[in-house]
């Protein structure tokens, strides 16, 4: 963090507090990231619960077809 501070100290304060918001937004972004990343892996186990639910309304749906006929 100083090496970016003492790279945009000699052009001003404006060069420093933008490098600071780059990096501010780089963390940020990275942080998303990974929340990203848990939200899609829970919603791949969602669809694989719902998948493997739906194959049981299958059955008891074909053993009904069966015990009505």
């Amino acid at each position: 963090m100083t090496e970016l501070l003492n790279y945009f100290l000699p052009d001003g304060v404006w060069a420093v507090l933008s490098g600071i918001l780059i990096f501010y937004i780089l963390k940020s972004q990275e942080k998303r990231d990974t929340k990203q990343d848990e939200r899609e892996q829970n919603y791949q186990k969602i669809i694989s619960d719902l998948t493997e639910s739906l194959k049981d309304v299958h059955e008891i749906k074909a053993l009904l077809d069966e015990k009505l006929k």
